[in-house]
């Protein structure tokens, strides 16, 4: 995958992915969608959480409260 992949510290631990243990990850914004906005057609209303993307397998782990700081 592209980008500066970095490592990931949640709650004072290094995050390794839940997949392949890798350690190094790229970050992105990921919409939390909900049915009555959508149905609304008002999804850009809806909050946002943190994906932390694994550089080496894909697979995102999300994060809804700030519990993690990028290194």
């Amino acid at each position: 995958m592209a980008g500066d992949a970095r490592k990931v510290m949640v709650l004072d631990k290094l995050l390794v992915c839940q997949v392949c243990g890798n350690d190094e990850f790229l970050q992105r914004e990921i919409k939390m969608q909900t049915t009555g906005m959508t149905f609304f057609d008002l999804d850009f209303l809806n909050e946002s959480s943190d994906g932390v993307v694994c550089n080496r397998c894909g697979y995102v782990h999300m994060f809804a409260a700030r519990v993690h700081e990028w290194q």
